[in-house]
């Protein structure tokens, strides 16, 4: 499950820094252009009008609802960090990525728009660094003085990536899952309502419970990817365990540095569309609540969509 710790100690990367200077430029100057400053406060009210409103959070589980507000602001903010030139690199790179995959739920795309917007903006990153709009916002945060709950959730959603999970059954509402690798184990809400049977396999992004919430639980933030293969006739099966340990034999390095490998992995890729080109290829079908996908990352002719894939089953 994605690790709760700290950014604290971190300090800002060069685009953070560049980000930080202008604001401080602007804070200095003597005469403030109206137009503009207008313009701003124009843009920013429009903006919040997408942020979730009071009753639609109650309507959620506080464990889900916290987590939510917070993506809605911090999307507010990213949205006024991605018109900066410092930060260029980052908003072509975005939107090259939501021109390529059109984000959209299927049957258009398997790419959800909530998968696509959280891989946007807490692990899309550029620079030495790895920074992230995510990394950007909060060294923004800092320096303006934001309340410290709210920081530190964005850092949890900095942190944040995906995981291959084992579904070990429930506990009341919510589903017990055990990450491969990691063995971290936990009782996650899982908002989509998808409740899943023993033994699946799911690649999802778990958010460990929120700190400020006494008896919060975890959340499985996104809608999950159920793993599964598909035999020479096309027909579906879930995943075997040792099929994905064995794609972990060969992706991941000696056991010393496993599980900090994994969590690179899971967070960035082999390369930057790792996974969002994974999820494409691997596609083969929806419902609701959960998303199903066929074969390993390494094994094209496993994919139903990728060229090897289509040449097998002849699509």
């Amino acid at each position: 499950m994605s690790s709760s710790r700290a950014l604290a100690a971190a300090p800002p990367g060069p685009i953070a820094l560049k980000v930080l200077a202008a604001l401080n430029k602007w804070q200095r100057r003597q005469v403030i252009d109206l137009a503009a400053w207008r313009a701003g406060k124009a843009r920013a009210e429009q903006n919040l009008n997408t942020v979730i409103s009071a009753p639609e959070l109650s309507h959620l589980d506080p464990s889900h609802g916290v987590y939510v507000y917070a993506q809605n602001q911090l999307a507010v903010l990213i949205d006024q960090l991605a018109e900066l030139p410092m930060v260029a690199k980052l908003t072509n790179a975005y939107a090259d990525a939501d021109d390529e995959y059109m984000p959209s739920g299927p049957p258009i795309s398997p790419l959800t728009q909530s998968y696509f917007t959280s891989w946007g903006a807490f692990d899309l990153s550029v620079g030495v660094k790895q920074e992230s709009f995510t990394t950007i916002a909060i060294a923004v945060g800092r320096r303006l003085g934001m309340v410290p709950e709210l920081l530190r959730l964005f850092e949890i959603l900095a942190q944040s990536r995906l995981g291959i999970y084992r579904h070990e059954g429930r506990d009341g509402p919510q589903v017990i899952l055990t990450e491969l690798i990691t063995e971290q184990r936990c009782s996650a809400l899982v908002p989509s309502g998808y409740q899943g049977r023993v033994g699946e396999l799911w690649l999802a992004r778990v958010l460990p419970p929120a700190p400020m919430l006494p008896k919060a639980s975890a959340v499985v933030f996104t809608t999950p990817y159920l793993l599964g293969q598909l035999d020479d006739h096309g027909h579906y099966a879930l995943a075997q365990q040792p099929d994905w340990w064995a794609y972990f034999e060969r992706a991941l390095p000696p056991l010393k540095s496993r599980e900090s490998a994994y969590e690179r992995l899971m967070k960035r890729g082999l390369s930057r569309h790792y996974w969002n080109e994974y999820i494409t290829e691997a596609y083969v079908n929806h419902r609701e609540d959960a998303i199903y996908l066929a074969g390993l990352p390494d094994r094209p002719r496993s994919l139903p969509h990728s060229k090897a894939g289509q040449e097998r089953w002849g699509n």
